[in-house]
């Protein structure tokens, strides 16, 4: 199932690339965007309206947002905004760009773990943030020995 989960993120990942690169190449980012969303959104609608009626999700407009809290209409417009910044992202550099600042991401909610709650990390995120660090010295490391190269030429 993990394996499955993978392939099929991976797959969404390169096509929506492919979408914001090929396709809406002379298109703006809100065009793109409406494109993509409004996809979507019905894909989710027409699967909230498959839903039996015996099931906690009874279709219906009605229920489409029961249970929403302040909380949920947050996390709401987190993800949108991470949204709009990742479409950003993906029209102007690639996938693995995306993926090195989902992982960069670490830092920031460690440290903001730390400073609003002030719980430490586990010893299994700091393997994971020193794992994601590597992985960006090792993307970056051409980069890094240029530049060493261009400050001992001066």
């Amino acid at each position: 199932l993990i394996a499955l989960y993978v392939c099929i993120s991976a797959s969404a990942g390169v096509y929506n690339e492919w979408l914001y690169k090929n396709m809406g190449k002379a298109d703006s980012i809100h065009m793109c965007n409406i494109r993509i969303y409004v996809t979507g959104c019905l894909f989710c609608l027409v699967t909230h309206f498959g839903v039996g009626e015996g099931s906690a999700l009874a279709p219906g407009f009605g229920g489409l947002f029961k249970g929403y809290n302040m909380y949920t209409w947050a996390l709401v417009a987190t993800y949108s905004m991470m949204g709009l910044l990742l479409a950003q992202v993906m029209k102007l550099f690639d996938s693995i760009v995306k993926l090195f600042i989902s992982g960069s991401s670490m830092y920031v909610s460690a440290l903001l773990t730390v400073v609003i709650f002030g719980r430490w990390p586990s010893v299994l995120f700091l393997v994971s943030m020193a794992l994601v660090t590597l992985a960006i010295l090792l993307y970056n490391l051409e980069y890094i020995t240029l530049m060493g190269e261009v400050k001992k030429g001066d």
